[in-house]
Protein backbone atom coordinates (compact mmCIF):
# COMPACT_ATOMS: atom_id res chain seq x y z
CA UNK A 1 0.00 0.00 0.00
CA UNK A 2 1.33 3.66 -1.00
CA UNK A 3 1.93 5.82 1.95
CA UNK A 4 1.03 9.47 1.52
CA UNK A 5 1.19 12.53 3.78
CA UNK A 6 -0.61 16.05 2.88
CA UNK A 7 0.23 19.14 4.76
CA UNK A 8 -3.00 21.23 4.90
CA UNK A 9 -2.66 25.15 6.49
CA UNK A 10 -4.23 28.64 5.96
CA UNK A 11 -3.25 30.99 2.92
CA UNK A 12 -2.76 34.06 5.40
CA UNK A 13 -0.36 31.97 8.01
CA UNK A 14 1.75 29.94 4.88
CA UNK A 15 4.25 31.87 4.77
CA UNK A 16 5.31 32.21 8.63
CA UNK A 17 8.11 30.17 10.18
CA UNK A 18 6.48 27.59 11.82
CA UNK A 19 4.54 26.43 8.08
CA UNK A 20 7.95 27.11 6.18
CA UNK A 21 9.74 24.69 8.16
CA UNK A 22 7.07 22.24 8.80
CA UNK A 23 6.60 21.95 4.77
CA UNK A 24 10.15 21.86 4.30
CA UNK A 25 10.99 19.02 7.08
CA UNK A 26 7.84 17.10 5.52
CA UNK A 27 9.02 17.38 2.01
CA UNK A 28 12.87 15.72 2.92
CA UNK A 29 11.68 13.21 5.43
CA UNK A 30 9.02 12.28 2.70
CA UNK A 31 11.42 12.03 -0.13
CA UNK A 32 14.32 10.03 2.50
CA UNK A 33 11.42 7.41 2.82
CA UNK A 34 9.56 7.03 -0.03
CA UNK A 35 5.84 8.23 0.92
CA UNK A 36 3.68 10.46 -1.42
CA UNK A 37 3.60 14.02 -0.23
CA UNK A 38 1.00 16.95 -1.25
CA UNK A 39 0.86 20.61 -0.02
CA UNK A 40 -2.54 22.45 0.15
CA UNK A 41 -3.93 25.31 1.12
CA UNK A 42 -7.53 25.18 2.84
CA UNK A 43 -9.46 27.88 -0.10
CA UNK A 44 -7.76 25.18 -2.76
CA UNK A 45 -10.20 21.88 -1.08
CA UNK A 46 -13.49 21.38 -2.69
CA UNK A 47 -15.82 18.85 -0.24
CA UNK A 48 -18.23 16.95 -2.72
CA UNK A 49 -21.03 14.54 -1.48
CA UNK A 50 -21.72 12.51 -4.71
CA UNK A 51 -23.96 9.51 -5.09
CA UNK A 52 -23.83 9.04 -1.03
CA UNK A 53 -20.11 9.39 -1.11
CA UNK A 54 -17.61 11.91 0.51
CA UNK A 55 -15.25 13.02 -1.53
CA UNK A 56 -12.78 16.26 -2.82
CA UNK A 57 -11.51 18.01 -5.35
CA UNK A 58 -8.78 20.20 -5.88
CA UNK A 59 -8.22 22.56 -8.78
CA UNK A 60 -11.18 21.18 -10.62
CA UNK A 61 -9.31 17.77 -10.27
CA UNK A 62 -11.00 14.99 -8.39
CA UNK A 63 -9.10 13.49 -5.85
CA UNK A 64 -8.87 9.38 -6.01
CA UNK A 65 -5.94 8.98 -3.52
CA UNK A 66 -5.85 10.15 0.17
CA UNK A 67 -3.53 10.55 3.09
CA UNK A 68 -3.13 8.47 6.16
CA UNK A 69 -1.89 11.40 7.56
CA UNK A 70 -2.58 14.90 7.42
CA UNK A 71 -0.47 17.30 9.21
CA UNK A 72 -2.79 20.80 10.11
CA UNK A 73 -1.71 24.27 10.69
CA UNK A 74 -4.35 26.43 10.64
CA UNK A 75 -4.96 29.96 12.51
CA UNK A 76 -6.85 29.10 15.85
CA UNK A 77 -8.27 32.54 16.87
CA UNK A 78 -9.46 32.74 13.03
CA UNK A 79 -10.78 29.35 12.40
CA UNK A 80 -14.05 29.12 11.76
CA UNK A 81 -16.75 25.94 12.45
CA UNK A 82 -18.93 26.07 9.01
CA UNK A 83 -15.49 26.28 6.92
CA UNK A 84 -12.46 25.24 8.28
CA UNK A 85 -13.60 22.22 10.54
CA UNK A 86 -16.26 21.32 8.12
CA UNK A 87 -13.02 20.60 5.94
CA UNK A 88 -11.34 18.84 8.73
CA UNK A 89 -14.37 16.90 9.72
CA UNK A 90 -14.28 15.95 6.34
CA UNK A 91 -11.23 14.49 5.64
CA UNK A 92 -11.36 12.81 9.26
CA UNK A 93 -14.83 11.37 8.02
CA UNK A 94 -12.86 9.87 4.60
CA UNK A 95 -10.46 8.07 7.02
CA UNK A 96 -7.61 10.27 7.50
CA UNK A 97 -5.76 10.89 10.25
CA UNK A 98 -5.11 14.55 11.38
CA UNK A 99 -2.17 15.75 13.63
CA UNK A 100 -4.23 17.74 15.37
CA UNK A 101 -7.70 16.34 15.19
CA UNK A 102 -10.70 18.18 14.56
CA UNK A 103 -12.27 18.43 18.03
CA UNK A 104 -8.36 19.39 19.24
CA UNK A 105 -8.18 22.51 17.33
CA UNK A 106 -12.05 23.64 18.83
CA UNK A 107 -10.64 22.98 21.96
CA UNK A 108 -8.42 25.47 21.87
CA UNK A 109 -9.78 27.91 19.42
CA UNK A 110 -11.62 29.59 22.79
CA UNK A 111 -9.95 29.85 25.90
CA UNK A 112 -12.65 29.28 27.89
CA UNK A 113 -13.72 26.08 25.60
CA UNK A 114 -9.92 25.07 26.93
CA UNK A 115 -10.82 25.64 30.52
CA UNK A 116 -14.13 23.72 30.17
CA UNK A 117 -12.28 20.86 28.76
CA UNK A 118 -9.83 20.94 31.43
CA UNK A 119 -12.00 21.19 34.29
CA UNK A 120 -12.92 17.90 36.63
CA UNK A 121 -9.80 16.34 35.75
CA UNK A 122 -7.54 17.55 38.88
CA UNK A 123 -5.74 19.90 36.58
CA UNK A 124 -5.05 23.10 38.47
CA UNK A 125 -6.88 26.53 36.97
CA UNK A 126 -6.92 29.82 37.70
CA UNK A 127 -10.43 30.59 39.07
CA UNK A 128 -12.33 31.97 35.56
CA UNK A 129 -15.33 33.91 34.78
CA UNK A 130 -17.12 34.40 30.94
CA UNK A 131 -20.63 34.92 29.93
CA UNK A 132 -23.07 34.11 26.97
CA UNK A 133 -23.62 37.01 24.44
CA UNK A 134 -21.58 39.56 23.22
CA UNK A 135 -22.55 42.72 25.21
CA UNK A 136 -22.42 41.17 28.68
CA UNK A 137 -19.22 42.35 29.54
CA UNK A 138 -20.66 45.82 31.60
CA UNK A 139 -22.85 43.01 33.21
CA UNK A 140 -20.33 40.59 34.38
CA UNK A 141 -18.00 43.41 36.03
CA UNK A 142 -20.60 42.70 39.33
CA UNK A 143 -20.59 38.75 39.12
CA UNK A 144 -16.74 38.78 38.60
CA UNK A 145 -16.08 40.50 42.01
CA UNK A 146 -15.40 37.00 43.85
CA UNK A 147 -11.99 37.35 41.90
CA UNK A 148 -10.61 40.05 43.45
CA UNK A 149 -8.24 43.01 42.31
CA UNK A 150 -6.47 42.84 39.92
CA UNK A 151 -8.35 40.94 37.68
CA UNK A 152 -7.04 39.11 34.11
CA UNK A 153 -9.58 40.26 31.14
CA UNK A 154 -8.45 38.32 27.89
CA UNK A 155 -10.41 38.64 24.55
CA UNK A 156 -11.36 34.43 24.53
CA UNK A 157 -9.81 34.19 21.29
CA UNK A 158 -6.89 36.70 21.63
CA UNK A 159 -3.72 35.34 20.62
CA UNK A 160 0.12 36.27 20.87
CA UNK A 161 -0.82 38.34 24.26
CA UNK A 162 -2.72 41.21 22.43
CA UNK A 163 -6.59 41.44 23.95
CA UNK A 164 -5.34 41.20 27.46
CA UNK A 165 -5.51 43.70 30.19
CA UNK A 166 -4.51 43.83 33.66
CA UNK A 167 -8.01 45.69 35.51
CA UNK A 168 -6.62 47.47 38.53
CA UNK A 169 -9.91 47.94 40.18
CA UNK A 170 -13.79 47.83 39.46
CA UNK A 171 -13.34 51.50 38.15
CA UNK A 172 -10.88 50.30 35.89
CA UNK A 173 -12.61 47.53 34.48
CA UNK A 174 -15.75 49.85 33.67
CA UNK A 175 -13.24 52.40 31.38
CA UNK A 176 -12.44 49.17 29.50
CA UNK A 177 -15.66 47.71 28.99
CA UNK A 178 -15.70 51.56 26.32
CA UNK A 179 -12.01 50.45 24.65
CA UNK A 180 -12.47 47.01 23.99
CA UNK A 181 -14.18 45.28 21.15
CA UNK A 182 -17.24 42.97 21.35
CA UNK A 183 -17.37 40.52 18.79
CA UNK A 184 -16.54 37.80 20.96
CA UNK A 185 -16.38 37.14 24.70
CA UNK A 186 -13.79 38.11 27.76
CA UNK A 187 -13.20 36.01 30.29
CA UNK A 188 -11.88 37.27 34.05
CA UNK A 189 -9.00 35.25 35.04
CA UNK A 190 -7.81 35.53 38.99
CA UNK A 191 -4.43 37.12 38.48
CA UNK A 192 -1.46 35.37 39.41
CA UNK A 193 0.67 37.82 41.31
CA UNK A 194 4.08 35.92 41.42
CA UNK A 195 4.14 34.45 37.91
CA UNK A 196 3.74 38.44 36.78
CA UNK A 197 5.28 39.00 33.53
CA UNK A 198 6.65 35.15 33.23
CA UNK A 199 5.77 31.76 31.84
CA UNK A 200 6.89 28.65 31.13
CA UNK A 201 5.96 27.18 27.45
CA UNK A 202 6.29 23.12 26.84
CA UNK A 203 6.06 22.11 23.42
CA UNK A 204 4.93 18.65 23.28
CA UNK A 205 4.90 16.46 20.36
CA UNK A 206 3.42 13.26 20.28
CA UNK A 207 1.91 13.39 23.81
CA UNK A 208 5.46 13.91 24.88
CA UNK A 209 7.36 16.81 26.34
CA UNK A 210 10.39 17.63 23.34
CA UNK A 211 11.49 20.75 25.57
CA UNK A 212 10.38 24.39 27.66
CA UNK A 213 10.75 27.85 27.82
CA UNK A 214 11.03 30.36 30.41
CA UNK A 215 9.19 33.16 29.15
CA UNK A 216 10.25 36.71 30.19
CA UNK A 217 8.34 40.45 29.73
CA UNK A 218 11.17 42.93 29.37
CA UNK A 219 8.73 46.25 29.83
CA UNK A 220 7.33 45.43 33.34
CA UNK A 221 4.02 44.27 31.48
CA UNK A 222 1.82 41.56 32.62
CA UNK A 223 2.51 39.61 29.10
CA UNK A 224 5.37 37.61 28.35
CA UNK A 225 5.08 36.58 24.97
CA UNK A 226 8.28 36.88 22.73
CA UNK A 227 5.82 38.13 19.86
CA UNK A 228 5.48 41.09 22.82
CA UNK A 229 9.00 41.72 23.09
CA UNK A 230 9.57 39.26 25.55
CA UNK A 231 12.80 37.00 25.53
CA UNK A 232 12.57 33.27 25.87
CA UNK A 233 15.72 31.04 27.36
CA UNK A 234 15.54 27.44 27.94
CA UNK A 235 14.59 26.49 31.19
CA UNK A 236 14.46 22.41 33.12
CA UNK A 237 11.05 21.31 33.65
CA UNK A 238 10.47 20.06 37.12
CA UNK A 239 8.53 16.56 36.59
CA UNK A 240 5.21 17.94 38.20
CA UNK A 241 5.34 20.79 35.35
CA UNK A 242 6.26 17.96 32.91
CA UNK A 243 3.36 15.57 34.28
CA UNK A 244 0.83 18.41 34.25
CA UNK A 245 1.53 19.92 30.29
CA UNK A 246 1.35 15.82 29.30
CA UNK A 247 -2.10 15.73 31.18
CA UNK A 248 -3.36 19.18 29.20
CA UNK A 249 -2.35 17.82 26.08
CA UNK A 250 -3.87 14.47 26.50
CA UNK A 251 -7.46 15.47 27.99
CA UNK A 252 -7.47 18.20 24.84
CA UNK A 253 -6.66 15.01 22.09
CA UNK A 254 -3.48 17.16 21.14
CA UNK A 255 -0.54 15.69 19.64
CA UNK A 256 1.51 18.69 18.47
CA UNK A 257 0.47 21.57 20.82
CA UNK A 258 2.25 24.34 23.48
CA UNK A 259 1.32 24.51 27.41
CA UNK A 260 1.52 27.73 29.03
CA UNK A 261 2.49 27.59 32.50
CA UNK A 262 2.17 29.68 35.45
CA UNK A 263 4.38 29.24 38.23
CA UNK A 264 3.38 29.53 41.98
CA UNK A 265 5.85 30.67 45.17
CA UNK A 266 5.91 26.92 46.08
CA UNK A 267 7.56 25.98 42.56
CA UNK A 268 4.12 23.94 41.74
CA UNK A 269 1.79 24.82 38.19
CA UNK A 270 -0.97 26.40 36.88
CA UNK A 271 -2.23 25.95 33.56
CA UNK A 272 -2.44 29.41 31.91
CA UNK A 273 -3.19 28.50 28.23
CA UNK A 274 -2.96 25.83 25.79
CA UNK A 275 -2.13 26.56 21.90
CA UNK A 276 -3.10 24.28 18.90
CA UNK A 277 -1.24 25.88 16.74
CA UNK A 278 1.73 27.03 18.64
CA UNK A 279 4.19 29.08 17.11
CA UNK A 280 7.99 27.71 17.75
CA UNK A 281 10.12 30.08 16.26
CA UNK A 282 11.52 31.71 19.52
CA UNK A 283 11.53 28.35 21.07
CA UNK A 284 13.86 26.92 18.22
CA UNK A 285 16.08 29.61 18.72
CA UNK A 286 16.11 29.66 22.63
CA UNK A 287 16.07 25.49 22.91
CA UNK A 288 18.32 25.02 19.77
CA UNK A 289 15.70 22.39 18.35
CA UNK A 290 13.81 21.42 15.50
CA UNK A 291 10.53 21.41 16.24
CA UNK A 292 9.02 20.94 12.89
CA UNK A 293 11.85 18.24 12.11
CA UNK A 294 10.33 16.25 14.92
CA UNK A 295 6.84 16.99 14.14
CA UNK A 296 7.92 15.76 10.65
CA UNK A 297 9.06 12.05 12.10
CA UNK A 298 6.16 11.93 14.32
CA UNK A 299 3.92 12.12 11.23
CA UNK A 300 5.75 9.46 9.21
CA UNK A 301 6.14 7.30 12.24
CA UNK A 302 2.42 7.52 12.37
CA UNK A 303 2.19 7.36 8.55
CA UNK A 304 3.64 3.92 8.93
CA UNK A 305 1.52 2.81 11.47
CA UNK A 306 -1.73 3.65 9.66
CA UNK A 307 -0.50 1.37 6.62
CA UNK A 308 0.07 -1.66 9.05
CA UNK A 309 -3.53 -0.81 10.32
CA UNK A 310 -4.37 -1.28 6.58
CA UNK A 311 -2.75 -3.99 6.15
CA UNK A 312 -4.02 -5.77 9.21
CA UNK A 313 -7.49 -4.70 8.14
CA UNK A 314 -7.15 -6.20 4.72
CA UNK A 315 -6.12 -9.67 6.37
CA UNK A 316 -8.88 -10.08 8.44
CA UNK A 317 -11.13 -9.38 5.25
CA UNK A 318 -9.67 -11.60 3.51
CA UNK A 319 -8.95 -14.37 6.22
CA UNK A 320 -12.17 -17.05 7.40
CA UNK A 321 -10.47 -17.49 10.69
CA UNK A 322 -11.42 -15.46 13.83
CA UNK A 323 -9.91 -11.86 13.74
CA UNK A 324 -7.16 -12.55 16.21
CA UNK A 325 -3.52 -10.91 16.19
CA UNK A 326 -1.45 -12.59 13.33
CA UNK A 327 2.06 -14.37 14.60
CA UNK A 328 4.93 -14.55 12.61
CA UNK A 329 6.60 -17.69 10.94
CA UNK A 330 9.10 -18.51 13.61
CA UNK A 331 6.54 -18.30 16.42
CA UNK A 332 7.34 -14.91 17.98
CA UNK A 333 4.76 -13.03 18.30
CA UNK A 334 3.76 -9.33 17.64
CA UNK A 335 4.54 -6.85 19.75
CA UNK A 336 1.22 -5.96 22.49
CA UNK A 337 1.33 -2.29 21.08
CA UNK A 338 0.39 -3.31 17.42
CA UNK A 339 -2.48 -5.50 18.88
CA UNK A 340 -4.25 -3.15 20.59
CA UNK A 341 -3.90 -0.43 17.75
CA UNK A 342 -7.10 1.71 16.83
CA UNK A 343 -7.98 3.88 14.31
CA UNK A 344 -10.37 5.72 15.56
CA UNK A 345 -8.83 6.81 19.09
CA UNK A 346 -10.34 10.26 19.95
CA UNK A 347 -6.63 11.28 22.02
CA UNK A 348 -3.14 11.43 21.50
CA UNK A 349 -3.06 9.39 24.57
CA UNK A 350 -4.66 6.13 23.75
CA UNK A 351 -2.13 6.40 19.81
CA UNK A 352 0.04 3.32 19.47
CA UNK A 353 2.81 6.23 18.65
CA UNK A 354 2.87 7.07 22.50
CA UNK A 355 3.79 3.78 23.55
CA UNK A 356 7.81 3.25 25.20
CA UNK A 357 9.59 1.67 21.79
CA UNK A 358 9.81 -1.94 22.57
CA UNK A 359 13.07 -3.31 23.62
CA UNK A 360 12.77 -6.30 21.96
CA UNK A 361 14.47 -7.80 18.99
CA UNK A 362 12.55 -7.42 15.80
CA UNK A 363 10.67 -9.92 14.40
CA UNK A 364 13.54 -12.00 11.79
CA UNK A 365 10.82 -13.80 9.73
CA UNK A 366 11.90 -13.90 5.94
CA UNK A 367 8.73 -13.61 3.27
CA UNK A 368 7.99 -17.04 1.51
CA UNK A 369 7.50 -16.80 -1.99
CA UNK A 370 4.30 -15.36 -2.86
CA UNK A 371 2.13 -17.76 -4.03
CA UNK A 372 -0.86 -17.31 -7.01
CA UNK A 373 -3.19 -16.42 -4.03
CA UNK A 374 -1.65 -14.70 -1.28
CA UNK A 375 -2.38 -16.90 2.08
CA UNK A 376 -2.37 -16.38 5.87
CA UNK A 377 1.46 -17.18 5.88
CA UNK A 378 2.39 -14.51 3.30
CA UNK A 379 0.15 -12.01 5.00
CA UNK A 380 1.77 -12.87 7.70
CA UNK A 381 5.43 -12.59 6.85
CA UNK A 382 4.70 -8.88 5.38
CA UNK A 383 3.63 -8.10 8.64
CA UNK A 384 6.52 -9.19 10.65
CA UNK A 385 8.74 -7.31 7.66
CA UNK A 386 6.84 -3.69 8.26
CA UNK A 387 7.20 -4.34 12.15
CA UNK A 388 10.52 -5.01 11.69
CA UNK A 389 10.89 -1.46 10.03
CA UNK A 390 8.64 -0.21 13.02
CA UNK A 391 11.21 -1.39 15.90
CA UNK A 392 14.36 -0.79 14.61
Amino acid sequence: MCSRVWFVTDRRISQEYPQVQILRALKQRCAEEDVEFRCLLMDQIVLTISEGQLGLRVEQEVVTSYPQVVVVRVPTPWVQSDSDITVLRHLEKMGCRLINRSQAILNCVNKFWTFQELAGHGVPLPDTFSYGGHDNFRKIIDEAEPLGYPVVVKNARGHRGKAVFLARDKHHLTDLCHLIRHETPYLFQEYVKESHGRDVRVVLVGGRVIGSMLRCSTDGRMQSNCSLGGVGMMCPLSEQGKQLATEVSNILGMDVCGIDLLQLNDGSFVVCEANANVGFIAFDQACGMDVAGIVADYALRLTRKMSLLSVVSSTSETSSEPEVCPVPTGGSSLPEAVCNMSVGSTSSESDPELAEPSQSSPCQASAPTLPDLPDTAYFNALLANEIKLLTE
